[in-house]
């Protein structure tokens, strides 16, 4: 498989990987019922790892320590929804606390094996989206907050699909330092919450959803001015 055939391959399924998240989430929010959330990115991320097994196979321990703790990530965020009570926040804080802190390690594994591909980074990249997506909706449909709440877990989603139907061919998407940052503050908020209520939890979500939405607004306009 060339480079290239390697690369539409995954632009393409990121691309409906968006729309299917789109889609699963407005009856996620119908049905108030997380689990269809889930179940779409299942399958989701299962295409993603069937359509690149010719590269994985290739990586040293076959699917990669990287990938590995990658995937591990998602599987404690899937089990942590499925297997916990949602009135026992604070099991869940931890639960999820673990898989936060594995999104550090995977990184470093990347650089230390030398297993830095365009799939790793999507891989990554993906279920951190898809965690805030889940995350936003938690607090959204169990504990319901107010709608805005929605907005930052949908915008990865909606830039995807945006530089689909208006695409500049020349221009990449880069991970910038500073949205790292600001994501990375925003996976600790999205934890927070769970262990804080009231007016400190509302004041700590607010903050940390405007400083997403800032970033990604700013992604957008760095995108289309290029």
């Amino acid at each position: 498989m060339t480079n290239t055939v390697h690369q539409n391959r995954i632009e393409l399924w990121s691309i409906c990987n968006a729309f299917a998240l789109v889609i699963g989430l407005i009856f996620t929010l119908i049905s108030e019922e997380l689990n269809i959330l889930l179940a779409v990115f299942s399958i989701s991320i299962a295409i993603f790892i069937i359509l690149n097994i010719e590269y994985i196979t290739k990586l040293k321990f076959h699917f990669g320590v990287a990938n590995a703790i990658t995937l591990l990530r998602y599987l404690i965020i899937v089990l942590s929804f499925l297997c916990i009570n949602f009135s026992n926040t604070t099991l869940l804080f931890y639960s999820l606390s673990s898989a936060v802190i594995l999104d550090y390690f995977d990184g470093k594994a990347a650089r230390y094996f030398k297993e830095n591909s365009l799939f790793g980074q999507y891989f990554d990249m993906e279920i951190d989206a898809f965690y805030t997506l889940l995350m936003c909706c938690f607090y959204s449909i169990i504990q319901e907050i107010s709608f805005w709440i929605i907005i930052p877990g949908v915008l990865r989603y909606a830039f995807r699909l945006c530089t689909f139907c208006f695409p500049k061919p020349h221009v990449k998407e880069e991970k910038k330092t500073y949205a790292t940052v600001i994501a990375a503050s925003y996976f600790v908020v999205l934890l927070l919450g769970l262990i804080t209520h009231g007016i400190i939890q509302q004041l700590i979500l607010i903050l940390g959803s405007l400083a997403i939405v800032i970033s990604f607004s700013i992604g957008f306009f760095q995108y289309y001015k290029n």
